[in-house]
């Protein structure tokens, strides 16, 4: 996998600032890489007159902006209850950003124990769709998914997604802005690091597979055209990589109070699309393909489900607050039940095969690619090839 740093997020260059489109500059390996600006201790040194306005305005001492303890951890500041005349709605302290170094990762321009203003929140019909993983009360039975885990934070816990526009430091003494996606728990009890910490690993893993996905379709590209660098760029996909926030200041208490903690990521788009989710949605190649692809190379062990995010008009995918599913571990009890009738193996494979054929329900070229064993006596045109359906038994 693509290696990942556990220290702070290091961005190489500048990402879109409020805009719909995102640029890409076309790299030797033959395949489309999202970048954005270095930001080194300066953004949260050099404070405008803005930021210490905003800080005020949500009544947060300036002074108290920077403070981390002998540790590092960032030091929550003390605040008075909010204001409800303000022009900001938030201000925020990134508590945790792995970094990700990874063609798979679209990155925020945010390093740890850097502050953020979030200048304009609004509730986006477009992301209504990531409400139904986690059980919204708006979800109709159809936009659910059955075959999900029933436990866990990840597929039980409501969270609200907003589109938020920030203002953060350019190193330089100025600001600059972004469209983002705000997401935080539904019940307050939830808005802990701890749980936006795991929202964020599954992102950071998700990218890991993408970067040896986008790397497996350069590669296939690469000799298709006889292996030469000149070609056209081949489309990727890409996740939204979040950063964990913590609550300095605020005057929207339904998105987070002061001490608070919620996810924020770079995405510049209004509208969610589901790719892979319950299998009723519209096969779209590229995002069934890598969701086969994980499957494949993690041998069932890691199954990313709920892919859904935006495709741009040059076929690029991103995607938006994946989650992962992970064997349990077996009990004593299962153990020794297994050893005597093997029910509980045979039982996980034909859920984890149901659940594969359910959202997989049929193969690309690409999937072939990287799968050559895939037998299926369906087929069907897509892109102009004969394609076939597959599952995880083949038949």
């Amino acid at each position: 996998m693509a290696e990942m740093r556990a220290d702070s997020r290091t961005p190489s260059a500048r990402p879109p600032t409020l805009a719909p489109s995102i640029e890409r500059p076309v790299p030797a390996q033959g395949y489309r890489q999202i970048s954005i600006p270095t930001m080194g201790q300066a953004s949260h040194q050099t404070l405008s007159s803005m930021f210490s306005a905003c800080l005020r305005a949500t009544h947060v001492d300036d002074h108290l902006l920077c403070c981390l303890d002998q540790d590092g951890h960032v030091m929550m500041p003390k605040r008075d209850e909010p204001s409800a005349k303000t022009g900001f709605a938030l201000t925020l302290r990134i508590g945790y950003a792995p970094g990700v170094d990874s063609s798979g990762a679209m990155l925020g321009p945010f390093g740890i124990g850097d502050d953020v203003a979030v200048s304009h929140l609004e509730a986006c019909g477009g992301y209504e769709p990531m409400t139904w993983r986690q059980g919204s009360a708006a979800a109709s039975s159809s936009s659910r998914c059955p075959l999900q885990p029933e436990d866990g934070q990840r597929f039980n816990r409501p969270h609200d997604f907003y589109r938020a526009r920030v203002r953060v430091s350019n190193g330089k003494g100025g600001f600059e802005e972004y469209w983002c996606l705000l997401s935080t728990a539904a019940d307050p009890n939830n808005r802990t690091i701890e749980n936006v910490k795991v929202a964020v690993d599954d992102a950071v893993i998700t990218a890991s597979y993408a970067h040896r996905f986008n790397e497996h379709t350069a590669r296939l590209q690469a000799e298709h055209e006889g292996g030469g660098q000149g070609g056209a760029p081949v489309i990727g996909l890409r996740v939204c990589v979040p950063v964990g926030c913590y609550v300095m200041g605020s005057t929207s208490p339904k998105v987070g109070g002061s001490g608070q903690a919620l996810s924020l990521a770079l995405f510049p788009f209004k509208q969610v699309q589901k790719f892979v989710f319950n299998g009723s949605e519209d096969f779209t190649e590229l995002p069934q393909a890598f969701f086969h692809y994980c499957h494949h190379i993690s041998a069932g062990g890691e199954v990313i489900m709920d892919i859904q995010g935006i495709e741009d008009e040059d076929g690029d995918v991103y995607i938006v607050d994946p989650a992962i599913i992970r064997p349990a571990a077996p009990s004593v009890g299962h153990l020794i039940g297994s050893i005597v009738t093997g029910a509980v193996s045979s039982s996980r494979e034909g859920e984890d095969r149901l659940r594969f054929n359910t959202w997989h329900p049929r193969c690309s070229q690409l999937c072939k690619a990287f799968d050559p064993t895939r037998k299926s006596a369906h087929c069907r045109r897509s892109w102009g090839c004969a394609t076939p359906a597959c599952g995880t038994g083949g038949t």
